[in-house]
């Protein structure tokens, strides 16, 4: 069985280096594995260990990362995208003010977009190239919508989050209270830092 098993794994290991020539996702190279292993002949996974998988942490994931794929096949994400930074456009000119606004339009804008890194894989270019035309400093943006992305109220906004949660180590009553302190104690400390500390540093 650990020799079928490890053919098996060094085939898709095989497969998942390759792929620039096949051009075959690595997830339906991992769920054919996974299911060619299934087989009577094989015989490297029965039903009894497919029973004893938690399924939900992988749906979970799913559905985070269906969020983002779906706002971006239907075109609403570059809507909610524009619409938030022209929303931010008329706060920016102010640090003080400006600090707040992208902290809590960051904070806000990762409901819509799952994982950290859909959010500012869909957002930071976009206000890049908003701060270049507006005559905006673009480190002291990105570093703060940055910062902002570390504020998460719900399990599908982080990976880590999802496997925790999907395994039972807490509820999501207890991330929202805890997510939401957490999330003021980092703006209590961004905020004061950015204006008077980041000035220091040149930004």
């Amino acid at each position: 069985m650990a020799v079928k098993a490890s053919v098996l794994t060094g085939l898709a290991f095989v497969l998942w280096m390759t792929d620039f020539i096949h051009h075959v996702s690595a997830s339906i190279v991992a769920l054919a594995f996974g299911l060619f292993a299934l087989l009577p002949f094989v015989d490297v996974l029965d039903d009894k260990d497919f029973k004893k998988i938690n399924l939900l942490p992988f749906f979970f994931v799913a559905c985070a990362l269906g969020m983002g794929e779906v706002l971006r096949t239907t075109g609403g994400l570059s809507i909610l995208t524009q619409g938030f930074i022209a929303g931010l456009e008329p706060l920016l000119s102010d640090k003080g003010i400006g600090t707040s606004a992208l902290y809590w339009g960051g904070f806000v804008y990762h409901f819509f977009t799952a994982s950290e890194l859909s959010m500012l894989v869909t957002s930071l270019p976009v206000l890049m190239q908003f701060a270049r035309d507006h005559g905006l400093d673009p480190i002291w943006i990105g570093m703060l919508w940055s910062f902002s992305s570390g504020g998460k109220l719900f399990a599908y906004q982080s990976g880590v989050l999802v496997l925790g949660y999907g395994y039972g180590y807490f509820r999501h009553t207890d991330l929202i209270k805890i997510g939401l302190f957490l999330t003021l104690v980092d703006f209590l400390v961004v905020w004061p830092s950015v204006l008077f500390y980041w000035p220091l540093l040149g930004l």
